[in-house]
């Protein structure tokens, strides 16, 4: 460490005169001080390590304070500082503690799941996003219904198709698929890996995906949330980014996963505060056709989910 990065370390990170700073205060601090690194002089740049050593625990649960050491960074994490996760894990793990304090929601199979958003997975850059309902049978032997806030799809009766939808399924992204996960992250991963086998660019990739899809857009027991959550942190390659918003505009802090070919990154956002989720967005890696590195590609801001008794109707 040299002489700028030690008083930068020293500025960020100095030791408190009162109590103990909030962790999420410290995940944010330490954000910017590695962004600080990263942004240092090109000529034999020094990567650093992070790791976590436990301190008393304090009113608000276990504190957790950073260190740096010596080493190399985790390869495949993405853009930027490599050796952001051990943060990823302590983001989803708050996730987790945060949704298993919900009540659940009990659903029948002739029920629906609602899900309000702002959505904009894009068609090209700058489009605003717009409006999004969902209706999704809770048992999968309905269709679903789709108002997009563009073009109204009709349908959500069980005896025709709308036009453009998928056929009814209680497959992998259902309720019921969902609903009945392992509620242990280890068991829950390996589960998820076999039924996507042979699916995607690889199993990690498809696997964050396929969380990512329950997490977006369905319902899940608070017990199944939080080992989705855990689960996600066990898959490598996930960092995390500050200083992000959704497609609300709400601030948020997020976890991030690359894809294999280095072309976009999905960003799951969470409040910086209770760490509820936020929304999801893709950022581009590296310059296309249409988008430039850096680029939100795709996005989405969830903004109601419930349980309903029948397509269109709303909480």
């Amino acid at each position: 460490m040299n002489e700028d990065e030690r008083a930068e370390l020293t500025r960020l990170l100095a030791p408190p005169e009162g109590p103990e700073l909030p962790a999420d205060r410290r995940l944010l601090l330490r954000g910017h001080l590695m962004n600080e690194f990263a942004r240092g002089p090109a000529a034999a740049p020094r990567r650093v390590r992070l790791g976590w050593v436990a301190l008393p625990a304090l009113a608000g649960g276990l504190a957790l304070s950073l260190v740096l050491v010596g080493g190399q960074p985790e390869q495949g994490a993405g853009p930027g500082v490599d050796s952001t996760r051990p943060v990823a894990a302590v983001v989803l793990d708050r996730a987790a503690r945060a949704v298993e304090q919900q009540s659940a929601s009990a659903a029948r199979g002739d029920q629906f799941v609602y899900v309000k958003s702002l959505d904009n997975w894009a068609k090209s850059a700058g489009e605003a996003p717009r409006d999004r309902e969902v209706w999704k049978s809770v048992d999968g032997s309905k269709w679903l219904l789709l108002l997009d806030g563009h073009v109204p799809n009709p349908g959500g009766s069980d005896d025709h198709e709308p036009p453009g939808e998928p056929a009814p399924f209680a497959g992998i992204g259902s309720y019921t698929y969902a609903a009945a996960l392992p509620t242990d992250p280890d068991a829950l991963l390996a589960k998820i890996h076999a039924d996507t086998a042979g699916q995607g660019p690889g199993p990690d990739e498809e696997a964050f995906r396929t969380i990512g899809d329950i997490l977006r857009e369905q319902i899940a027991p608070p017990a199944v949330s939080a080992a989705l959550y855990r689960a996600a942190a066990k898959i490598p390659g996930v960092t995390v980014a500050d200083s992000v918003t959704d497609a609300a505009g709400r601030p948020g802090v997020a976890v991030v996963r690359g894809d294999s070919g280095g072309n976009v990154e999905s960003q799951w956002i969470f409040d910086p505060a209770d760490y509820t989720f936020l929304g999801e967005r893709t950022v581009a890696l590296k310059d296309g056709a249409t988008f430039k590195k850096g680029d939100v590609t795709g996005q989405m801001a969830a903004l109601r989910r419930a349980i309903v008794n029948e397509a269109g109707a709303r909480p």
